[in-house]
């Protein structure tokens, strides 16, 4: 009768293998947590950063919004132009949000168009 018989070379390989593995796998651990510590360092410093797209695109409606003052009607274009210059002073003494402000841009652009 065949027994089923484990002969050292393949314990060892067996021991050998497993060993290995388990070093693999501590060290892919060991490097996931060194780059969650990093990305939460990252994620902390850019909590008070302004999203990107909505600056542009609040920089693009001014543009526009001071492109499109240029009517013949003078009273529309000063109450524009009022307008425009308080809601920029309000923004850059913090008063306004980025996202409130681009709604306001939106607003003023509406009247213009």
């Amino acid at each position: 009768m065949d027994t089923l018989s484990i002969s050292a070379s393949s314990l060892i390989t067996f021991f050998s293998f497993l060993i290995v593995g388990s070093v693999i796998v501590y060290l892919i651990l060991r490097f996931d947590k060194l780059q969650r510590r990093k990305m939460n360092i990252l994620l902390t410093g850019a909590k008070d950063v302004q999203p990107l797209f909505m600056q542009k695109a609040a920089i693009q409606k001014l543009t526009s919004l001071k492109a499109a003052n240029e009517a013949d009607d003078k009273e529309m274009r000063q109450k524009i132009a009022k307008q425009l210059d308080e809601l920029v002073t309000d923004y850059d003494k913090g008063r306004v949000t980025l996202p409130d402000y681009c709604k306001r841009l939106n607003r003023l652009l509406a009247q213009v168009a």
